[in-house]
């Protein structure tokens, strides 16, 4: 990275991890960061950003989404997002092929519809939906299932 490059910061905190992914003006993942909160957000988020502070110093700009997004965003001043917007752009900019998303998160679980749109020339939600009030299904649910069954979640993945 030269000293010239711009970064900035995309925060995702649900209801079980952080996830971090630092880019640069050229949109390269410089560094990816998945931590669990264990129930305690703000001090794993200022752990992680110390960790963080000594290769980037300086960060352009931010921006926070998930379920925690509103509690993380108005802690440290950064713009918030809701995560269904995100996705589908960071999908429609990656990879425009792709119609449905399917996010499973620790406290819910998300089915997002996308179509090309012609009139705006670009990708847009034609219509999404999330589980009601059961958990199971949710990242959750499935992260203790492996645990009750000894192995990882990679493992339980796979």
């Amino acid at each position: 990275m030269t000293s010239q490059s711009k970064t900035f910061m995309g925060i995702d905190i649900g209801s079980v991890s952080l996830d971090i992914a630092v880019i640069d003006d050229k949109l390269r993942l410089l560094e990816s960061i998945y931590e669990r909160t264990r129930g305690q957000p703000i001090p794993v988020l200022i752990d992680v950003f110390e960790g963080l502070e000594k290769d980037f110093p300086e960060i352009c700009g931010a921006v926070c989404t998930g379920s925690g997004r509103t509690l993380i965003a108005d802690v440290i001043g950064v713009d918030k997002e809701n995560e269904i917007i995100t996705q589908a752009k960071a999908v429609a900019y990656f990879h425009p092929e792709v119609r449905t998303v399917i996010e499973i998160g620790g406290q819910d679980s998300k089915l997002i519809f996308l179509e090309w749109d012609e009139k705006s020339g670009r990708t847009v939600i034609v219509d999404h939906a999330l589980n009601e009030i059961c958990a199971a299904g949710t990242g959750s649910f499935l992260d203790q299932q492996a645990y009750r069954l000894g192995i990882s979640i990679d493992e339980f993945s796979s």
